[in-house]
């Protein structure tokens, strides 16, 4: 489900259809542990690749879309940071963004993956033999083998099975991502 027509919600602007799939499974489920149950967000955009997002103008269409979108309060974007420093990327697209809307929004990238907040969580996820190993990075992908991870079928799955609070308290940058999302849906509630 999504939020109705014109209805107060919060837009989404994701990485990939794997992600597209589960933020919003991710932040409904939140939303439900924090005892929201009003359907507050839109059907996410997704950039197909990072690189979409990140090119001149990339981001900039992609929010500009969202924000037109009737009822939207605000926009979350999300990506992986994959190895890079992601509070200047994060900065430098928060400054693109704001050059084409007024509303409340975010910017949030996983420190590596989307993978990386699933592992957090790892022994919820009913893979065997997938511990979590503070300080250590395990791939799914290969825990998972011979059968193989698909990003839109395993990701969604994957967040659906995950502890949130648990996978929070292992990953800063998970808790920074449910922090900005709280504030983006006070604006909205606020509004709404």
């Amino acid at each position: 489900m999504t939020a109705a027509y014109g209805e107060p919600h919060i837009e989404l602007v994701v990485e990939g259809p794997g992600d597209a799939k589960a933020a919003p499974l991710l932040l409904r489920n939140w939303l439900r542990l924090r005892g929201e149950y009003k359907e507050l967000l839109g059907k996410p955009i997704p950039c197909n690749g990072r690189e979409n997002a990140t090119c001149l103008g990339g981001i900039e269409g992609y929010v500009a879309t969202a924000a037109a979108r009737p009822g939207c309060k605000a926009v979350l974007v999300i990506l992986d940071g994959e190895g890079d420093d992601v509070c200047n990327l994060g900065l430098g697209l928060m400054q693109r963004l704001q050059s084409v809307t007024h509303l409340p929004a975010a910017v949030s990238l996983a420190d590596h993956h989307w993978e990386d907040w699933l592992y957090a969580s790892a022994e919820t996820l009913q893979i065997p033999n997938f511990d979590y190993e503070e300080g250590k990075r395990k791939s799914i992908a290969a825990a998972l083998k011979p059968i193989k991870y698909v990003k839109p079928t395993w990701q969604p799955r994957l967040t659906a099975r995950m502890d949130i609070e648990l996978a929070a308290s292992r990953s800063p940058s998970l808790r920074h991502f449910l922090r900005k999302f709280d504030e983006l849906v006070i604006c909205c509630v606020g509004e709404g």
